[in-house]
């Protein structure tokens, strides 16, 4: 395709001098600098991608320090370079450098359609999309400035020159492109002189995962919550076929789950152990999952914490994280802390007295320092020794309820009229733990005295106390005496 022959009645593009109204990151020129002149395939060292090149060796064809490619006699038949990106890296402008009014360039790509996610032609002419900015002119012979003319349909060619005829270059200028960039081919043309035509291929960072637990450290049957952040690194447009997958650590459980993503499908079930995002959008300004997350207190949560107190959560780029334009390789990673310190058992019984008499219990509380996990905490006792003097329904073991912090069970005296069989003494321990995880033991034990009731209404009949014989000598005088002293009264 030469300049001079395409009439398809398109007018002129001229070039806007306006930049792209976004910055991308790390945005750096895919450079083969190093490796021979004469290839017909480049890999790029940092892996930004390949470039191809036909007829290889050929019209001194270059790969120089700090550019992608160079063409000092590109001919009648021309040079062509294919470029294509990694998965890990997103074209962001085609520059052109040095051309000479004697060359001109045929550029034509292939772009992802955002909305079916089809390869079809880019449409350079759309300005919006692929705004072009000129480097202007500066002295002899550099005077003029780049002109761009666009063949649409089925051509689908931009098409860079320098105007005039002669020893006059123009300094070039570049095409700022969508996200959406999936290969770039560029021709170089000229007359067969030395007509220096240069070539820069701009690559950015793709989308790239992260995420972060808050709060970082927990206990056995607390909460967490997880944020998985998907950034679009400035590209400057949304970015579709987003797909995450998340797979927790042992023994992580879902409680909820959302996103802010655009469209998509988020499958995290209550209770589940993973969470998976798919056929989602990345907004511009990114977007995040957000996943309130349980650490059990069941035994064997309780066991895990114990024996791994930090897990780390992993999502592994691109098998569980890609978008349909590549991504960063980058690991997502990030660690939660569980610590657990076992509750204090301890028990109580009240009231700690009770006689032999009908209806005397007391009630033996086993309290947990701290509520109950979900499988209920078991707690090993030690019951009262079998005696004819009460009855328990103490066992050798009581579970405290999920949730809950105390157990209870019952002494009861039994009752009887029997005189003289004294107090007995019902004992109730805590039993060491059948894990040593389930608990430490507090105040034990706990004992209840039966005291007899009966000594104050016994059969045995008590002797009435008597006086000795002078006692009784000298109360019968006294009596005497008083009677003579009534008797005198009367006579007077």
């Amino acid at each position: 395709m030469q300049k001079q022959s395409l009439s398809l009645g398109l007018a002129t593009a001229m070039l806007i001098a306006a930049g792209p109204s976004f910055a991308v990151e790390n945005e750096v020129i895919m450079d083969f600098a190093g490796q021979a002149n004469n290839l017909p395939l480049y890999t790029s060292a940092t892996g930004l991608g390949t470039m191809t090149v036909s007829p290889p060796g050929v019209g001194g064809f270059s790969v120089p320090s700090g550019h992608t490619a160079f063409v000092t006699t590109p001919g009648a038949g021309g040079i062509t370079t294919v470029f294509t990106p990694s998965s890990t890296a997103v074209p962001t402008r085609i520059a052109i450098y040095d051309q000479r009014a004697s060359t001109y360039r045929n550029i034509t790509a292939k772009c992802l359609n955002p909305n079916t996610l089809a390869i079809e032609p880019c449409d350079f002419g759309n300005t919006a999309l692929f705004p072009r900015t000129n480097t202007p002119p500066s002295a002899a012979p550099y005077t003029q400035a780049t002109v761009f003319n666009w063949y649409g349909d089925p051509f689908y060619t931009l098409q860079p020159y320098t105007p005039g005829s002669g020893n006059i270059q123009s300094n070039g200028g570049y095409v700022t492109l969508p996200p959406y960039v999936r290969e770039i081919t560029v021709t170089a043309y000229g007359g067969g002189n030395a007509d220096f035509s240069g070539t820069d291929i701009y690559m950015a960072d793709p989308p790239s995962v992260s995420k972060a637990f808050a709060p970082a450290a927990l206990n056995p049957g607390g909460q967490t919550t997880l944020t998985i952040s998907i950034k679009n690194p400035g590209l400057g447009a949304p970015i579709p076929g987003v797909s995450v997958i998340d797979s927790l650590p042992t023994p992580l459980k879902i409680v909820s789950a959302s996103h802010t993503c655009t469209d998509g499908s988020l499958t995290a079930a209550a209770g589940s152990t993973s969470l998976s995002l798919t056929g989602a959008t990345l907004p511009t300004a990114g977007c995040e999952i957000t996943a309130v997350l349980e650490w059990p207190n069941d035994t064997a949560s309780i066991s895990a914490c114990v024996a791994t107190p930090t897990v780390t959560n992993r999502i592994t780029p691109p098998a569980q994280f890609s978008t349909a334009i590549g991504q960063l390789n980058t690991e997502a990673v990030a660690d939660l802390s569980c610590s657990y310190t076992p509750p204090v058992v301890s028990v109580a019984c009240t009231p700690s007295e009770l006689f032999d008499s009908p209806n005397q219990q007391s009630v033996c509380t086993i309290t947990s320092s701290t509520p109950a996990g979900s499988s209920g905490l078991n707690v090993n006792l030690t019951p009262p020794a079998a005696n004819t003097r009460y009855t328990s329904d103490c066992s050798t073991s009581v579970t405290i309820p999920a949730a809950q912090t105390s157990a209870q069970c019952m002494i009861t005296a039994t009752a009887n009229t029997v005189a003289g069989d004294g107090d007995v003494t019902a004992t109730l321990a805590i039993a060491a733990p059948s894990n040593t995880n389930d608990y430490t033991i507090g105040v034990t034990p706990a004992q209840v005295v039966i005291k007899n009731d009966d000594e104050s209404g016994g059969t045995t009949a008590k002797a009435v106390p008597t006086l000795g014989d002078w006692s009784l000598i000298l109360m019968g005088s006294m009596i005497a005496l008083l009677g003579v002293a009534r008797l005198g009264r009367r006579e007077i």
